[in-house]
């Protein structure tokens, strides 16, 4: 009986890449600039192929590409079509902007947007196939896009323009305000994950961190204005340290007589401390220069009812969640065999937290704060409503002027301080997962 001959395995196509080709040739469909007499006009929108251009079907040829071919070729083919899509965007702006008047620019429409989205889908494909080329050919890409200037005459770069001293002020506020909230929500979550890992009767940790959590952010920096205005007024800085002291010692004698009837008094002290700390660490990380008046009422140290205190407070209580639920789930599943291995070589248990379940729970405990990070990036938007400024500063008056333009200056530098964050505590992760052996 002959035996057939042997067929060489094909390689399937990967779905994800498929997706991302399916939106990338979907997008040159669409519309991709909309040609504006000025910031706050209404304008006209033109696609690629009226462009008088040949880029448009390499794109075409680069997503057909992309969707059959797989592992490290499909990165270096990414980053071609993302310099592509950078060369249409700067072509479409000269060809739409020729012989109009000074004020004229144009805008982004959705065709651009889709194209921008199938890239960042086709990244997610490559990336698993050819982690080193996926995560180089993007940069290079865009490093060359910006250098050949492709994005100048786009509306959200003429807005950075103008507004380009006042951008960095707000950039670092923003900066100030999250790396404040995830800073104090690290110091705060931890302990209290820790606690919830010793037992069931600790369980009202997980419960009021994750109904803090349902509290729709504006709701809660409107509870805190009046509160911290109240307290700011009426409460100098040497009595709220000395409550702070003398409430610690309070809550250590009550725990050890009524345990958890002790949280009540912590709670009110707690916060109280948080947006003394807040306010210091903004003030600290901020452009303005750090004051303690210790006989002046906390407003001098820049506990107020608007600002920063109540933006860093209410952060650091919605960034608690991932960092108490990591902590606790990381703690929780220290395999037994590793805590009988430490206890048969005679560790006490405070030896055995730090040498055996600290360094095994560590590495979810910092996908945890890289949530937290992500997250408060996100919702540092809302703190430009009450003062606090940052990149939402922005977006609040795009809004207000009917300048989408303004908006996109604010809200395009948090996506990608969102993302930056995520992938470098991503990559941190991913280096003590394999240092601890995971």
């Amino acid at each position: 009986m002959r035996r057939p001959p042997s067929v060489a395995p094909r390689l399937s196509p990967n779905p994800v890449a498929l997706l991302a080709a399916g939106l990338g040739l979907l997008a040159l469909l669409l519309s991709w600039l909309e040609l504006k007499p000025s910031r706050i006009a209404p304008g006209e929108a033109f696609g690629v192929w009226g462009w008088q251009s040949l880029w448009p079907w390499v794109l075409v040829a680069l997503w057909l590409l992309i969707a059959l071919t797989r592992g490290r070729l499909q990165g270096i083919l990414l980053g071609a079509a993302l310099l592509v899509w950078g060369l249409l965007i700067g072509q479409g702006s000269n060809f739409l902007l020729n012989n109009q008047p000074e004020n004229a620019r144009v805008s982004a429409t959705g065709g651009l947007w889709l194209a921008l989205l199938a890239l960042y889908v086709g990244y997610f494909a490559a990336y698993h196939e050819g982690r080193g080329w996926a995560v180089l050919s993007a940069p290079l890409a865009l490093v060359a896009l910006l250098l050949l200037g492709v994005f100048d005459r786009l509306g959200p770069v003429l807005e950075f323009a103008a507004w380009r001293e006042q951008f960095g002020t707000e950039l670092w506020r923003h900066l100030s305000l999250a790396g404040s909230a995830v800073l104090l929500a690290v110091a705060v979550g931890v302990p209290l994950g820790v606690l919830a890992a010793r037992g069931p009767r600790y369980g009202w940790v997980l419960g009021v961190t994750g109904f803090l959590q349902t509290i729709p952010s504006l709701a809660l920096f409107g509870l805190l204005l009046p509160l911290l205005a109240a307290i700011s007024q009426g409460l100098r800085l040497e009595v709220a340290l000395g409550m702070i002291v003398l409430g610690v010692f309070a809550f250590r004698l009550l725990w050890a007589v009524s345990g958890w009837l002790a949280v009540p008094l912590a709670l009110p002290l707690g916060l109280l401390a948080l947006a003394i700390a807040g306010a210091w660490l903004n003030n600290l990380l901020g452009p303005d220069p750090l004051r303690v008046v210790l006989d002046a009422p906390l407003q001098e140290s820049g506990v107020r009812g608007i600002g920063a205190a109540p933006a860093v407070l209410a952060l650091t209580l919605y960034a608690l969640l991932p960092v108490v639920l990591n902590a606790y789930t990381g703690l929780r599943g220290v395999p037994e065999a590793a805590r009988d291995a430490g206890r048969g070589m005679g560790m006490s248990p405070e030896q055995l937290f730090w040498r055996v379940e600290l360094p095994l729970a560590l590495p979810l405990i910092l996908e945890g704060i890289r949530g937290a990070a992500s997250l408060t990036i996100g919702i540092t938007t809302v703190a430009a409503l009450i003062g606090a400024g940052g990149l939402g500063f922005f977006i609040l008056r795009g809004v207000e002027g009917g300048a989408p333009d303004m908006v996109l200056l604010g809200a395009i530098p948090i996506i990608l301080l969102a993302l930056l964050v995520d992938s470098a505590l991503r990559f941190a992760s991913m280096a003590l997962r394999r240092r601890v052996g995971i």
